[in-house]
């Protein structure tokens, strides 16, 4: 069989999976592109709509004082009021150890709230008739509630309830330790009247040996969860105890549940949720096949997932939709820590292209809590409650973290395995390109690997982009390098000599203090006698 070469671009079609092996067998097409569909790392990136892997924007602080040293910013809100002006006043809550504090919508949390709570609670929040109300899973702290105004225990008698939702003009609780079953309604438009008129409970399953970890409402209807053993999923229909349309409770799916309030969030149309199990899930899915893990939203990533979580933990798991980028991010405490200590990302932007959603691991971010702020210019953007007592904005512009010009983090990418049609064919790899959009004469590292073998590795400068003229980094060359824009540019190497190889391992890092990566391809010249492309 003769031997033939060919040079193969890659582009990224998936991000980081631990479900679908460490290898891919197929073929590139007759154009000599190659999909790679999955990656066994992807660490601190965030995917583009092409797919290709970008370095995550850094941290910056919102206080400039810490509010408490050493000590968890737990809960993050956005409160606004409307009142009777016609203008609405926005004030940021938090949770830091036994206090709730307020700013006044300048970053500086001077006014406390509330003070002699329980520590390492975990809160909740939710506004109804202009009212915040403030919950937590601890039976010593009762319901409060503040209107801007007056910060005070809720009133109407209310249950000792964990978190709350607003649903057909009345508040709904849940997460009472003492009732874990039962599902509480106040009075019509009156979220401080819980034994009046129009106010009561109902009863889900009690006995079950469960109890009620979460409430949504979603599409008319109040969606009860319950865990963390049998698991089910209930639906609560109607907008009255009585009349016509009655409340009327229906068994919505079984076996699944959701791991506590904070981990429910929505996307487009969608409803989503962590389970009991830690995997990740959605409504429309879960109707359909239950509790079946082949269908989660974490597919890619459930073995990671049930290898690294701390299920002590695991009400503490936050997750925030962030709208504007197409991602959701999840905070939660991996291994042994006893605090949150790092993010997964969902993008859900390619799910039609792909039919997975693109999944990132962030190391970079270590946050107790997540919330969603309104901006400036109007954009909803996540928050995140540091660990060391500060609120910090997410994704920003430099990369770096916390402001500190002397904390850098590190970007990761690296494919699976490629053996290019045949695993058992030896090939040789002689160059390789990266493509990418020029950030700066920032340098990143290129590894590849053959069969399991030692990692080599050669350091490439960025650049800014091709020149015409004299250049010793990055000179225009004819038929590759672009005039202008923004498009990617190829970086070359030739690499050293390493033998032959099966299959092929690439990676890319970059780990400069306030430098990018923008990916969008690996391109490699192989040899081998059976390499083919598709038909």
């Amino acid at each position: 069989m003769p031997t033939r070469t060919l040079t193969i671009r890659h582009k990224f079609a998936g991000g980081f999976s631990t479900d679908f092996g460490n290898s891919v067998d197929s073929s590139p097409d007759q154009g000599g592109s190659m999909s790679i569909p999955f990656l066994v790392d992807a660490e601190n990136v965030i995917f583009e709509l092409d797919g290709g892997p970008q370095k995550i924007g850094g941290t910056s602080k919102v206080n400039t004082s810490v509010l408490e040293s050493g000590v968890a910013v737990n809960g993050l809100y956005d409160y606004w009021r409307q009142g009777t002006t016609g203008a609405a006043t926005r004030r940021r809550v938090v949770h830091v150890g036994t206090k709730i504090l307020s700013d006044a919508d300048n970053g500086t949390f001077a006014t406390t709230l509330f003070t002699g709570l329980a520590s390492g609670a975990v809160p909740n929040y939710s506004t109804f008739d202009d009212r915040l109300i403030i919950a937590s899973d601890n039976i010593l702290d009762v319901p409060k509630t503040w209107d801007q105004t007056t910060a005070a225990n809720l009133g109407g008698t209310p249950p000792r309830f964990s978190f709350s939702v607003v649903h057909h003009n009345r508040v709904w609780a849940a997460g009472d330790f003492a009732n874990p079953s039962r599902l509480y309604y106040s009075a019509n438009l009156a979220p401080q009247d819980w034994v009046g008129a129009g106010s009561g409970s109902i009863d889900l399953d009690p006995n079950d040996g469960d109890m009620i970890t979460g409430i949504a409402s979603h599409r008319n209807v109040l969606f009860v969860f319950k865990g963390p053993n049998k698991g089910a999923i209930h639906q609560i229909t109607g907008s009255a105890p009585t009349g016509g349309d009655a409340f009327a409770r229906k068994t919505y799916s079984t076996g699944i549940g959701c791991s506590w309030q904070n981990a429910i969030f929505s996307y487009g149309d969608e409803l989503g949720f962590v389970s009991q199990f830690g995997t990740v899930h959605n409504l429309s899915a879960t109707a359909s096949f239950g509790d079946f893990l082949e269908v989660a939203l974490s597919r890619p990533i459930n073995k990671w997932i049930t290898q690294h979580l701390n299920y002590n933990r695991i009400r503490n798991i936050v997750a925030v939709n962030s709208p504007n980028e197409g991602r959701v991010y999840f905070t939660m405490s991996i291994d042994s820590s006893t605090t949150n200590n790092t993010v997964l990302v969902m993008d859900y932007r390619r799910l039609q292209q792909t039919g997975q959603m693109s999944w990132s691991l962030i190391p970079a971010y270590v946050f107790a809590s997540l919330g969603l702020f309104v901006d400036s210019n109007g954009l909803r953007r996540i928050l995140g409650g540091g660990n060391d007592g500060f609120v910090k904005r997410l994704n920003v512009s430099a990369r770096s973290l916390d402001d500190a010009s002397s904390t850098a983090y590190t970007a990761k990418v690296t494919t699976p395995y490629l053996s290019y049609g045949d695993s058992m064919q030896m090939k040789t790899i002689s160059q390789a390109s990266v493509g990418i959009v020029p950030a700066g004469n920032y340098t990143l590292t290129f590894g590849w690997t053959r069969d399991n073998n030692a990692q080599q590795t050669q350091t490439i400068t960025q650049g800014g982009g091709d020149v015409l003229g004299p250049s010793t980094i990055n000179p225009f060359t004819l038929g590759t390098s672009l005039l202008g824009g923004s498009q990617f540019v190829d970086r070359y190497m030739e690499l050293e000599e390493g033998g032959e190889a099966r299959s092929f391992q690439y990676q890319v890092t970059q780990g400069g203090l306030n430098e990018n990566l923008d990916l969008h391809s690996i391109s490699v010249s192989i040899k081998g006698s059976g390499l083919s492309t598709e038909n």
